[in-house]
């Protein structure tokens, strides 16, 4: 599945898990994405999970689902000879994108400042923990650091214990996309005036980012913000949001406000069923879910409130997922069975859409069942337009293919490991 939509730029590839993403949107929509790595490969190759549990700088799926698409060359950036390379390299690229530290790549002669003096058209994104001014800019990061510093960790986690992390990294996929889209911004006035300019992102603010209302909340509700589980908000107490049923999980929130007409749907199918205790349908039950208890719930309100959930989680504990999700349909109730990776692999919804696309890995003799487009253009491909590489695959078509390096100065420079 190739694409067309950026067919005939050049991006070099520098960054690590904190924005691979960003080269594998641009692959996707049809640049030539060259994933620079050092002679080892990059770091994102020992990121698991492993192909049958066996370490490989090709073997790791992450590298696999991130740089599908992407050619490969290997350079030693700590060489005369290599940073030289790399200058040749930056001559014709469009766009570059890289994670080092910030300043690693000023001192090496590689920054946007001196770049820029011979391709006055590149535009070069940095993804940085903390942006490029101020108290923090030269902290380092991990995704657990992100996560904290950008405050969507305090969210997560038990009222009166230590906030947790999310189970799988997040950060750097925030960043990479984030990277991607301000990469694409900077290139509409460039198209216009010739320029291009450096883009710095900011790991910090892109999860700043991620919390939309949850900032808001307290000051709408005059409260503080508190942990709840997996809920969290202003909103008076403890609130379930994930329920038990027979053969997994279910997610869906007794509430007043907006909520109220989903809330008094489920009672009523509870009703129907005899499965609604005669206290929860009385007239004025519930009271902490009308406009008014909502904020002035009292202790009695909200355990009338936890009995409610309990036997809501008792009566969904006798239907399977997809029971209740045909009655969600047609009662139009707020809520949605949680999906297990098995359910997402067979979602019919994604089969529809051919979400999921098939890519060859020549190299391990199989073919990988992964995710496809990020979005889908009525007129335009996109996707991944080929396989992962290997590290260094693609040196000699880069080098002496789209440089014009001969073949004995490419053995000259694996000689003295500039490649």
């Amino acid at each position: 599945m190739g694409s067309e939509l950026l067919k005939g730029f050049l991006m070099l590839d520098m960054a690590d898990e904190k924005g691979a993403l960003c080269g594998k949107m641009f692959a996707d929509m049809g640049a030539d994405v060259i994933k620079v790595e050092p002679l080892a490969g990059c770091s994102t190759r020992a990121i698991p999970p492993f192909l049958d549990d066996s370490p490989g700088p090709d073997r790791s799926f992450y590298a696999v689902a991130y740089h599908a698409g992407k050619r490969s060359v290997t350079l030693n950036l700590e060489s005369a000879d290599g940073r030289e390379l790399f200058r040749e390299l930056a001559r014709i690229a469009d766009f570059i994108v890289e994670s080092f530290p910030l300043g690693h790549m000023d001192q090496l002669g590689l920054g946007y400042d001196q770049l820029s003096e011979f391709n006055p058209r590149l535009i070069y994104t940095s993804i940085t923990p903390f942006g490029d001014r101020g108290p923090g800019r030269d902290y380092k990061t991990a995704d657990i650091v992100s996560w904290a510093a950008g405050g969507m960790m305090y969210l997560m986690g038990e009222e009166g214990k230590p906030p947790l992390e999310m189970s799988l990294p997040q950060a750097g996929l925030h960043a990479g996309a984030e990277a991607a889209v301000a990469s694409l911004i900077a290139h509409y006035p460039r198209e216009i005036d010739g320029v291009g300019q450096h883009v710095v992102v900011d790991m910090q603010a892109c999860v700043v980012s991620t919390l939309m209302n949850e900032q808001a909340m307290p000051l709408l509700h005059g409260d503080y913000l508190r942990r709840s589980g997996i809920f969290t908000g202003a909103i008076g107490g403890r609130r379930k949001t994930v329920f038990r049923c027979k053969d997994g999980y279910i997610s869906g929130l007794l509430a007043g406000g907006a909520y109220l007409p989903s809330t008094n749907a489920t009672i009523e199918w509870m009703k129907e069923e005899g499965a609604a205790p005669a206290w929860l349908t009385q007239q004025g039950g519930l009271k902490s879910l009308t406009p008014a208890g909502f904020m002035s719930a009292t202790d009695a309100d909200l355990r009338e409130l936890e009995m409610a959930e309990e036997a809501l989680e008792q009566f969904l504990m006798t239907k399977t997922k997809k029971e209740i999700w045909q009655n969600i349909l047609q009662r139009r109730i707020l809520a949605a069975p949680v999906a297990t990776v098995a359910d997402i692999a067979g979602d019919s919804q994604l089969a529809a859409r051919q979400y999921f696309v098939e890519i060859d890995a020549p190299q391990l003799q199989r073919k990988f069942t992964m995710p496809g487009p990020f979005a889908k253009l009525s007129a335009t491909a996109v996707g991944p337009a080929g396989p992962p590489p290997q590290i260094g695959q693609h040196n000699r078509d880069v080098y002496c293919g789209l440089l014009g390096l001969t073949p004995e100065r490419l053995v000259r420079l694996r000689a003295v490991g500039a490649i």
